[in-house]
């Protein structure tokens, strides 16, 4: 697959590594926002401080096997960093998969109670109503959450996560997404996630970098291979797509 003598910025734009990296994240975490954040912790560690541990490489064994056991530690190292020791409290776990998830979006992430039941409607985690919801998650409110001293009193209807985003550097699609009523944002999320999939795996890493790691472009483009400029218009290309598919199924707030 690769030579002896490596090029590290080759080898992690490679498709065969990013797929290495996206399976082992997936397998490891259940959550896609959690396997986002291990995909984009892992490109990032191999990147830093000059592709240092691609460059440890001494060719005692095969590379396949090298970056395979890298990959691992990384994985094995940022789950280490983002969860620690932490568990679902029992009386949250016994509620099910969906009193989880949402333990975890709203403890951990600090997404809001709204931005949750978002999430579950998109993942088919919940398929109660709005009302339903506000009355079954009384009692995950009740946990414990040392991560978010507020948790046990955010009330159920607060601003959007989104709001804290800053516009500089911020992906224009949650702007939007910000904007809309609840149906049409569980319709948008789930057009944007479909979009994603259907992109190649280089434009796949560019949204990851740029709206996902806070990458700028020009950085996100020496990843993947391509020049600054290209890269800045073919980021613009795959947002004139998003929207496109965003009109076809009637979301005009654009």
């Amino acid at each position: 697959m690769y030579g002896k003598i490596m090029d590290p910025e080759k080898i992690l734009s490679s498709s065969d590594l990013l797929a290495k990296i996206e399976t082992v994240c997936k397998r490891r975490f259940s959550a896609e926002n959690d396997q986002n954040e291990c995909y984009v912790y892992v490109i990032d560690s191999l990147k830093a401080d000059n592709f240092k541990r691609l460059r440890a490489f001494k060719g005692k064994s095969k590379l396949n096997t090298y970056l395979y056991a890298l990959i691992n530690s990384l994985v094995i190292d940022f789950k280490r960093k983002q969860f620690g020791r932490r568990r679902i409290p029992a009386g949250v776990a016994k509620l099910g998969k969906w009193a989880e998830a949402v333990y975890r979006f709203v403890c951990w992430q600090k997404f809001s109670f709204d931005d949750a039941y978002d999430f579950l409607r998109i993942d088919g985690l919940f398929s109660g109503s709005y009302i339903e919801f506000i009355k079954e998650i009384e009692s995950i409110k009740k946990a414990p959450c040392r991560e978010n001293p507020a948790f046990q009193s955010i009330d159920e209807t607060p601003e959007s996560a989104f709001k804290n985003i800053n516009p500089e550097g911020a992906n224009p699609l949650e702007f939007l997404i910000q904007k809309l009523d609840r149906e049409k944002r569980i319709k948008a999320i789930k057009v944007i996630r479909e979009t994603t999939v259907e992109l190649s795996e280089d434009d796949q890493l560019l949204i990851r970098l740029v709206y996902g790691s806070d990458q700028s472009v020009a950085a996100a483009a020496k990843v993947i291979g391509l020049a600054a400029a290209t890269a800045g218009k073919r980021l613009k290309s795959l947002l004139a797509k998003y929207r496109k598919k965003l009109l076809a199924v009637g979301i005009r707030e654009l």
